[in-house]
């Protein structure tokens, strides 16, 4: 049974509801959404409405269904991952690297602050509930130029200072090891996307070209303590990443 077609604008709404609460992290990823009955419910529309909603973000890649379970925020595929940037004795900030390639950082604060209730974060940083952690968010320029808009979080415990500083002047790496906290180990994931607005805007992005390299990195210090989360975006005419490979003959 298709739904009325008067229930259109209402399938639209279920359906940007959801997008944003997956994009704002409210429903993270690998858990369960509503099943469609309590869709309907709460939107006042048939159980086909409500289907449709969800079988337009399923092939969108949005969610995914599991047979005997439900419906569920999909995983990114684990095929996309990693890169090995620096090699466990180097500091592999921002600064550094640019530092090597002759180009002139500086850094622009968005905002920095503590979050004490995220689900998303305290999940991606394997923390428990409510514990504090601290955000901080720049875009990274060179010469001048707006290159990476970056979005960092660390656990405050590890860091109980960390508002007194400036990270416009003062490398967050550098603090870091200040601490005994450097990350030195990483996991890292990067893919291509089209970027949203906010980020086409921080990096003078057009609408006509508006790929950029997304890139999540964990960093673990020299004890295997997780002390970084850290999503970005950079323009991919800006930043090159390279892979080193050892070959053992």
């Amino acid at each position: 049974m298709n739904p009325d077609p008067s229930s259109e604008e209402i399938i639209t709404r279920i359906r940007h509801m959801i997008i944003e609460r997956i994009e704002t992290h409210e429903y993270i990823p690998g858990e369960a959404i509503p099943a469609e009955r309590e869709l309907a419910r709460q939107f006042g529309i048939s159980r086909a409405a409500a289907r449709t909603a969800i079988d337009d973000l399923v092939n969108r890649h949005y969610l995914e269904r599991i047979p005997g379970r439900g419906t569920f925020v999909r995983r990114q595929p684990l095929t996309k991952i990693a890169l090995g940037v620096l090699g466990e004795n180097d500091n592999a900030s921002f600064s550094v690297l640019t530092r090597k390639f002759g180009i002139v950082h500086t850094n622009k604060l968005i905002s920095a602050g503590i979050i004490a209730d995220s689900r998303y974060f305290s999940w991606r940083m394997h923390l428990p509930p409510g514990e504090k952690i601290y955000c901080i968010h720049r875009i990274r320029l060179g010469n001048r130029e707006p290159m990476v808009i970056e979005y960092t979080y660390v656990p405050l415990k590890l860091f109980p200072d960390i508002a007194d500083y400036n990270f416009e002047q003062l490398s967050l790496y550098d603090y870091m090891a200040s601490h005994h906290h450097l990350p030195v180990n990483f996991k890292e994931v990067m893919r291509m996307q089209r970027a949203c607005a906010r980020v086409r805007k921080a990096l003078n992005i057009s609408t006509e070209d508006d790929i950029v390299n997304y890139m999540e990195v964990t960093g673990y210090d020299s004890f295997g303590t997780l002390v970084e989360y850290t999503e970005s975006y950079s323009k991919p005419d800006a930043l090159e990443v390279r892979f080193v490979t050892n070959h053992c003959l």
